[in-house]
């Protein structure tokens, strides 16, 4: 099994990771917005999602 195969995280998730670390913040809008709640989530995914929405409240407030 190769390294790649291993990796659990979406590739949502990979984005979502993405635009917190680079503060992105309408890229982030953009992910939360794309949010299908009516698609089954990962665990990994829904909190990714999470954190995501907790950056953007962050990033809101200043």
């Amino acid at each position: 099994m190769s390294s790649s195969t291993r990796h659990s995280m979406p590739p949502y998730g990979v984005a979502i990771q993405s635009a917190i670390k680079t503060g992105d913040l309408p890229q982030m809008k953009t992910l939360l917005k794309q949010r299908d709640a009516s698609t089954p989530e990962n665990k990994e995914l829904s909190t990714a999602y999470e954190q995501l929405a907790k950056e953007v409240a962050r990033l809101e407030k200043h």
